[in-house]
């Protein structure tokens, strides 16, 4: 779980309380694997003490929580709408989201592999300039940084493949 949660990309507004895409319904998933629904329940009823209000996805319906809320009625309602599950049914469904998710992180990784290439070239390219402007200074600063972010970018898609693969959890 430790690397699962670096990988969690919020969608929507900050206001609501739920993540949403992948990674996120991988991690979600495992997580109502492992824990009980009281405990997430009790994870919600504290936020919404918070102030926050929180919306709940279960497939393509939506609840939307506000107000004072005890764990054990958040309970019960996420467990009237949830649709049952067996254990066989989760990982199937667990290893699909799996697949899915691997399948487009390779993809983004080629994509980001050449961005990183073509950036490295670009300042080689200001390199080579044997007395650079000023301007020529600030692009050659500026790229220098922007491939910084893509190498680090590279690295946590690296580390979110090899936890994927189940490698490093």
């Amino acid at each position: 779980m430790p690397l699962a949660s670096k990988h969690l990309r919020r969608l929507g507004p900050p206001e609501i309380q739920y993540y949403g895409g992948a990674p996120a319904e991988l991690v979600v998933l495992v997580v109502s694997l492992a824990a009980n629904l009281v405990t997430i329940a009790d994870i919600l009823a504290r936020r919404l003490k918070k102030g926050h209000y929180i919306a709940v996805r279960l497939g393509h319906r939506e609840i939307r929580l506000d107000g004072k809320w005890k764990t054990s009625e958040i309970a019960r309602v996420v467990a009237c709408i949830a649709p049952p599950t067996n254990q066989r049914k989760a990982l199937k469904q667990l290893a699909r989201i799996k697949s899915t998710r691997l399948v487009e992180s390779k993809a983004e990784l080629v994509s980001l592999d050449g961005t990183i290439g073509d950036y490295q070239r670009l300042i080689q390219g200001f390199n080579d300039i044997p007395k650079q402007e000023t301007w020529q200074k600030k692009k050659a600063a500026e790229y220098t940084k922007k491939l910084a972010e893509l190498k680090k970018e590279r690295d946590q898609l690296l580390s979110f493949i090899a936890f994927l693969r189940g490698k490093g959890n």
